[in-house]
């Protein structure tokens, strides 16, 4: 279990490195332990997210029964949270890079509260009718290209790269998270996921 405290301290330095304050970095232990207790950010944001699943659920398709679409949904989370670390560890081992994977995987994980937090925040906007559509897309488009950067701004500080090393790892979470969510997709519409 995590204590409230361990928890304030990863998600200040998680606020700090949104900030683009480098020194966030540093809050979060460069160990195995920092790396596996970071997994508990996905159950301290799991609410918001799964407020933010249902808030997105009038735009996909669902033609499984609710036992399976929960399945789906379910896998789909957890690989989310394991499948990045796993193949950012064998690429960063490639490139001889890893010294502070531990650190970056912490880091990484922490942030993801803050990032899936703002993407709640804007799709409630739009689903409260607060903003309009057309707004709200600018809006999603501005936060999505937000996170984006702060994600590149972590690998880059926890990691201690190059920008262009940072950016690769960007593009390579950005790529595997449209994977999963189209395959999500496919098996909530009752589509196999590769094929017609």
């Amino acid at each position: 279990m995590i204590g409230g405290q361990e928890v304030s301290r990863y998600l200040f330095g998680a606020w700090l490195l949104a900030k683009y304050d480098r020194n966030g970095a540093y809050l979060f232990d460069n160990t195995p332990e920092a790396f596996w207790r970071s997994f508990w950010a996905a159950f301290v944001v799991f609410p918001a997210f799964a407020i933010l699943l249902l808030l997105r659920s009038a735009h996909v398709e669902i033609n499984v029964s609710p036992f399976w679409a929960f399945f789906i949904q379910a896998t789909a989370y957890a690989m989310g949270w394991v499948a990045f670390p796993y193949i950012v560890f064998h690429v960063l081992r490639l490139f001889d890079a890893g010294e502070n994977f531990c650190r970056y995987i912490a880091a990484y994980n922490w942030a993801r509260v803050l990032e899936i937090t703002l993407m709640l925040g804007v799709t409630a906007l739009v689903a409260g009718g607060i903003v309009p559509r057309e707004l709200g897309n600018i809006l999603t488009i501005i936060a999505i290209v937000a996170i984006l950067a702060y994600e590149g701004f972590v690998a880059h500080a926890a990691l201690e790269v190059p920008a262009a090393g940072a950016v690769g790892l960007v593009f390579l979470d950005l790529l595997l998270s449209l994977t999963i969510q189209g395959w999500s997709d496919r098996l909530l519409a009752g589509q196999p996921v590769i094929g017609g």
